[in-house]
């Protein structure tokens, strides 16, 4: 789909800057009565003169954007599937919750995520998230793993020694 993306929106890059926003946030995008592309947050409507204020460019773009989405059947059926998520990585300690930060050497090394939560899960410790940052989205991906508990310093040698890993933080 990313090289879908891209070609579509080639030559554009206030466009692909609001597609990779819309995806980012995990907004959606649908028809709206009278056939013109509609943004949404789950279901809840977002103008596009206020999405386009977000991003400091014209309103005009966002909707450019949104009717090629909804005029091209492929775009319409990935636009309208996506979904919002709750990280609750910032608000984990008011919760009582732990996190740990994973900066990967490469983000598409596979492993890394199992190896981590083998470590957490024989310490007796359920994970409640994982968020894990898309590689074509950010510069520098990273992935947040929130636990039902703190997890002990002690675990940190051996995560940092997983294959992948550059590095593991405790927030």
């Amino acid at each position: 789909m990313w090289e879908y993306l891209r070609n579509k929106f080639y030559g554009y890059p206030s466009q692909i800057k609001v597609v990779e926003k819309i995806i980012s946030l995990g907004l959606s995008v649908f028809p709206n009565l009278d056939g013109q592309g509609s943004l949404r947050c789950d279901n809840i409507d977002i103008t596009a003169a206020s999405f386009a204020r977000s991003l400091s460019i014209d309103r005009r773009v966002v909707l450019e954007v949104l009717n090629k989405i909804v005029s091209d059947p492929a775009l319409r059926e990935f636009f309208q599937n996506l979904r919002p998520v709750a990280n609750l990585g910032k608000v984990s300690s008011n919760m009582g919750l732990g996190v740990i930060e994973i900066v990967p050497e490469s983000a598409s090394k596979p492993g890394i995520i199992s190896a981590i939560a083998s470590i957490i899960a024989r310490e007796n410790i359920s994970i409640r998230q994982v968020i894990v940052d898309d590689p074509e989205l950010v510069l520098d991906p990273k992935a947040l793993i929130v636990t039902d508990s703190k997890i002990p310093s002690n675990l940190l040698p051996e995560m940092k020694s997983v294959p992948g890993v550059m590095a593991v933080v405790i927030l």
